[in-house]
């Protein structure tokens, strides 16, 4: 469906917002009303794709759409039953008419001047892919480990290239053909997370170039736990991580994945890693140290050690929980 401002008129537009939603509620709202606020003074476009909300997209946040710029041309597409993440990123640039994709969460919220800097940014690197910082402890009740979450992956890093297993959506902009010529996000990933990394793989086989901004800067509105977050990482492991070591053998140690190998396969400098690797995993070990950290919430080294060992525990078709 496509929703169009009064007095809009054929457009080209030089960047897409592309975001799935599903039941948005009053995060989705404040994405809405970012998106409301931007400054862009050319013709962008908004394609929602509704992964299967209980409320259709165009109904529940009507007033929301209809505060968006006249400059803005939305597009909603809706997909029955939904949950499928890569298949809804992939229904949402193929919509699109725009030159770049702004691959986007609903989640988020960010100043008004968000979509002209990625432009800007793009224009003056030159790079195929540019991604920008998510903050989690964006609050004045910011947890400990919401602190530690912004020290991974490109963390405080300056402006520069950035490596492929950190391609992140949510903040990050792709030339649009891109995306066509490297098959669109593997639908095969269908559980949590590790659609974006896969698709970084392929986009850098493909020779694209990948540049890191941390003054494109948005916050991420959502509150998972350290618990929760254990539980995702654990299910990753079992299903998006192992997927992409099977589809991309070469990759192989993605993520501490060869400390989970047989213990004594090459290489044999390994084989000490490996033995300490499945004593930190067992069991009621892991389970220690997660409640020692809910409470405790330091040292943060062991947030490192719960959401890698969750995943590696998934990767071997364990469960903590049990």
């Amino acid at each position: 469906m496509c929703l169009k401002h009064q007095g809009e008129t054929a457009m080209s537009f030089d960047i897409s917002v592309q975001v799935p939603v599903r039941n948005g509620g009053d995060r989705f709202r404040k994405f809405l009303a970012s998106l409301a606020a931007q400054d862009l003074q050319k013709p962008w476009e908004l394609v929602i794709v509704d992964d299967g909300s209980d409320l259709a997209v165009q109904e529940e946040f009507l007033q929301e759409l209809e505060s968006l710029p006249d400059l803005c041309s939305v597009k909603v597409v809706a997909i029955n039953p939904g949950g499928n993440r890569p298949a809804a990123r992939n229904s949402a640039y193929m919509a699109s008419e725009a030159s770049v994709a702004l691959l986007m969460d609903g989640d988020l919220e960010f100043g008004p001047s968000l979509l002209r800097e990625h432009l800007a940014v793009r224009e003056k690197t030159g790079a195929d892919v540019v991604m920008g910082r998510r903050v989690n402890a964006w609050g004045e009740t910011a947890t400990p480990w919401q602190k530690w979450f912004d020290t991974r992956a490109m963390g405080d890093s300056p402006p520069g290239e950035f490596p492929w297993n950190y391609f992140i959506t949510g903040n990050l902009s792709v030339t649009s053909t891109l995306l066509k010529q490297a098959g669109g996000f593997d639908t095969a990933i269908d559980r949590y997370g590790g659609e974006d990394t896969e698709m970084g793989y392929r986009l850098k086989q493909m020779g694209v170039s990948f540049y890191w901004d941390p003054l494109l800067s948005v916050n991420h509105l959502d509150s998972v736990t350290v618990t929760q977050h254990s539980g995702k990482m654990l299910e990753y492991g079992g299903t998006g991580l192992k997927y992409t070591l099977q589809k991309h053998p070469e990759i192989k140690g993605l993520l501490g994945s060869r400390w989970v190998e047989p213990v004594f396969s090459k290489p044999a400098y390994l084989f000490p890693m490996r033995i300490l690797t499945r004593i930190a995993l067992f069991s009621p070990v892991y389970r220690a140290v997660l409640a020692f950290m809910e409470k405790h919430r330091r040292p943060q080294v062991l947030f490192t050690y719960l959401a890698v060992g969750a995943c590696l525990i998934g990767l071997r078709g364990g469960d903590y929980r049990k």
